[in-house]
């Protein structure tokens, strides 16, 4: 597997391919964090030179995977749509694709970067307490029932 940054048309074909793959698996509905205008303006959302959209690549070329950065405030950025493929679970590859986008966040010169979740999201949870990750105050509204938020210091051993 291999992870890339999203630039050409068919990546962000994917990229929106895989976000929809993420949404039609989650057990509820996320309607409240108006997707519709995030997946119209992914280049926005996900793209240079403020953010950043990455995938992840099967050995045979196939996109499995994908987990977008986004500017969320001066100096701070945003985890969002971390998902991968059942076909690349279970291998590490989730661990490996979220310390590519903690790379990527600083490269874009964040200071700090947050991330909402739930709670059923244990494996994820798991991968991003491994890099540093830890719990916080809410920072943003999500009304789902076991919604947990965290918060990474990117200056932290530069």
């Amino acid at each position: 597997m291999r992870i890339v940054q999203a630039q050409a048309a068919d990546h962000w074909t994917d990229v929106e391919r895989l976000i929809r793959a993420y949404l039609a698996e989650l057990p509820f509905e996320i309607d409240f964090q108006d997707l519709e205008r995030e997946l119209a303006e992914l280049h926005t959302e996900y793209g240079l030179p403020s953010g950043a959209a990455l995938l992840v690549e099967a050995p045979s070329g196939e996109r499995v995977g994908v987990v977008g950065i986004r500017r969320f405030a001066d100096g701070t950025a945003e985890l969002k749509r971390m998902y991968l493929a059942p076909s690349a679970r279970g291998a590490g590859v989730g661990r490996a694709l979220a310390g590519e986008a903690v790379a990527a966040a600083r490269a874009l010169g964040y200071q700090r970067l947050l991330l909402d979740t739930v709670d059923t999201m244990a494996p994820a949870i798991a991968a991003y307490e491994s890099l540093g990750f830890v719990g916080i105050e809410a920072y943003r509204h999500n009304p789902l029932d076991g919604a947990r938020y965290f918060a990474l210091d990117l200056t932290e051993g530069e």
